[in-house]
């Protein structure tokens, strides 16, 4: 859940960062548009300072200098004493001095200048007075205007403070050749500059209190965003993580199925199956995705040559379930009973297929029929028993009758005759009674001798075995402990097998010869500490192949021709030795002997029979 959570739904920190980082990009911006406007205030105040300035320029320009009193600060300028009319006397007697503009306006910036005001400078790369030469910044400026540039802007340091500076070049005018004609300047030329420092302590103050209150804005903005993208993202979080929970649990039950669960689209294409249909179909999921499942059954009418091409309509198949074959990875075709039922998606028509093997519940029921059938068989066997039980006594009576009243009527040879009459009458007596205790299958737990149990089972098949001219040899010791059990289940267990060795011995030998043999012997042993009678039945007919070895104990499977077997009897012994808590084995290989070996434990044998 956490990978898929990772994978569909980003962090609340990725968010987080992408929040912050717009927040962060606002706040500078917004101080930066601060900081441009204060700066644009500045230099709106600097060039309303030039401007003012430079139009006291002109006017004292256009008069050609102005008449002033001369007092200690104002004093004839040395550098004018070529000029004629420097110097004048009112009516009243008053002398006067010629001012001309740029001492006009140096004497201006020099009353302003103050900390924290406005200051003003004339300047020039070639200044007549030493008061007007420039300072490193103006310098540079002035050399920018000789390359074109018409005015400078920055914010420096003067005396500390920070100031926004700005200077515009003076261009030669016709009333600035009567002071500097005779440095060589010509009408329009570049003869210095003007320079405005504005003091930004006062903005800068403004400023920070706007970064003060921006700052204090945009804090409440991105935690209230933070506290909605952690809002937002753990409400996802717990609705991603329900969902999955809610997946899985479907997943969880899906899998857990006992039945198979294929979904597939309506041209046949399996997009996915549970645990139980990979199981039902010894498939690996990745292999069999994406695959039609014509690939896993095949559908009624359309024989063993299946694909695509031949997929049938199976939406016709939707409704009650239908028996097919199915067919495993590797090959094996088993009988499988499938239900579809329909749903519509987005991407069309989707068919979901319940499968279930049926081969057990197909095998319960023949062995129910079987059994049905054994059952009718065995009433059969009394009934027959009965009928026989009484005819078979007259017989034997109504012989020894004359056998003993023969005296001289009979000679030796007749009275040999008539014992072997009544021998051969008792020997059916017998072998009746073992058919008529054989019918009776109870379902009862007792004390069973092996030896009786071996020659009981020899008596119902020893017709068979002498017109089959089958030699046995049996080798059951008279000491052997008595063993707990169901006496007619065992004695059905040791019939399978007699009967099944008796096939191969047919179908090896023909005719009766020496090497037709047949075998039983029972010995005591011991095994994981317990002690069990080890009961076997060796014959030495074809013997049985190793690649189906593995497989004589499945029911319905046989290697005897239609009418010959029914691939029960194995299983079916199989069954009842697990029920006496013991364990059948076969051992064989083609040419050789074949071993069926039957251990039943000797003590605390409850038979669930």
């Amino acid at each position: 859940m956490q990978k898929f959570l990772e994978k569909d739904a980003p962090p609340a920190w990725l968010f987080a960062s992408f929040w912050t980082i717009i927040i962060v990009l606002s706040l500078s911006w917004n101080i930066a548009r601060q900081k441009n406007e204060i700066i644009e205030v500045a230099t709106n105040e600097a060039n309303t300072i030039f401007e003012k300035d430079l139009v006291y320029y002109r006017w004292a320009t256009s008069h050609d200098g102005v008449y002033v009193p001369i007092t200690s600060k104002t004093v004839p300028n040395p550098y004018l004493q070529d000029l004629p009319g420097l110097s004048a006397v009112t009516d009243t007697g008053l002398p006067l001095t010629l001012v001309n503009p740029e001492y006009m306006i140096r004497q201006v910036y020099e009353m302003g200048r103050g900390s924290g005001s406005a200051r003003g400078h004339i300047t020039s790369l070639d200044p007549i007075r030493d008061e007007n030469v420039a300072d490193p910044w103006e310098a540079e400026a002035l050399e920018a205007f000789e390359k074109g540039e018409s005015q400078v802007i920055s914010v420096e340091q003067i005396d500390g403070m920070p100031y926004l500076r700005l200077m515009r070049p003076m261009v030669t005018e016709s009333g600035c050749l009567k002071c500097h004609a005779q440095q060589g300047y010509e009408l329009g030329d570049i003869r210095g500059g003007i320079s405005v420092a504005v003091p930004m302590n006062p903005l800068f103050s403004l400023y920070r209190q706007n970064i003060l209150v921006l700052t204090l804005a945009h804090i409440p903005l991105w935690l209230l965003g933070l506290t909605g993208i952690f809002v937002s993202s753990n409400r996802i979080t717990q609705a991603m993580r329900k969902r999955e929970e809610a997946e899985a649990k479907t997943r969880s039950i899906i899998n857990n199925m006992l039945d198979g669960l294929i979904t597939m689209r309506a041209d046949g294409t399996i997009e996915s199956l549970n645990a139980a249909a990979c199981q039902i179909f010894a498939c690996n999921p990745g292999e069999t995705l994406g695959k039609n499942i014509t690939g896993l059954i095949h559908f009624p009418g359309r024989g063993d040559a299946q694909d695509a091409s031949f997929l049938p309509d199976i939406s016709g198949l939707v409704g009650t379930p239908k028996e097919v074959t199915g067919v495993r990875v590797n090959g094996v075709a088993f009988p499988l009973e499938i239900s579809l039922s329909e749903m519509s998606t987005d991407h069309g028509r989707l068919f979901i297929a319940t499968v279930r093997d049926i081969t057990e519940e197909k095998i319960r029921k023949s062995e129910a029929l079987r059994t049905g059938q054994l059952a009718a068989i065995g009433e059969l066997a009394a009934g027959v028993a009965h009928e026989i039980n009484n005819p078979i006594n007259g017989i034997i009576n109504y012989t020894q009758l004359l056998l003993d009243n023969a005296n001289d009527k009979y000679d030796e040879t007749d009275r040999d005759f008539l014992s072997r009459i009544i021998k051969e009458g008792e020997r059916i007596a017998v072998i009746v009674g073992n058919l008529l205790s054989f019918a009776r299958q109870r379902d009862v737990i007792e004390e069973v001798s092996m030896k009786e149990i071996v020659e009981d089972s020899i008596s119902l098949l020893m017709h068979r075995l002498q017109k089959d001219g089958i030699h046995i040899t049996v080798d059951t010791p008279d000491n052997l402990p008595m063993i707990k059990g169901n006496p007619q289940q065992l004695q059905q267990v040791l019939v399978n097998l007699l009967t099944n060795a008796m096939y191969a011995l047919n179908q090896r030998y023909a005719d009766s010869c020496p090497e037709k043999k047949l075998e039983i012997r029972c010995r005591l042993k011991a095994a994981a500490s317990k002690e069990y009678l080890c009961l076997t039945v060796t014959d030495w007919g074809i013997g049985i192949p190793q690649e189906i070895i593995n497989r004589i104990f499945d029911s319905l499977f046989t290697t005897k021709p239609p009418g010959k077997g029914t691939g029960l009897g194995l299983s079916i012994s199989k069954g009842l030795v697990r029920d006496h808590h013991g364990f059948l084995s076969v051992e064989s290989k083609p040419g050789g002997p074949t071993v069926a070996t039957v251990d039943l434990p000797v003590e605390a044998n409850n038979g669930d029979a």
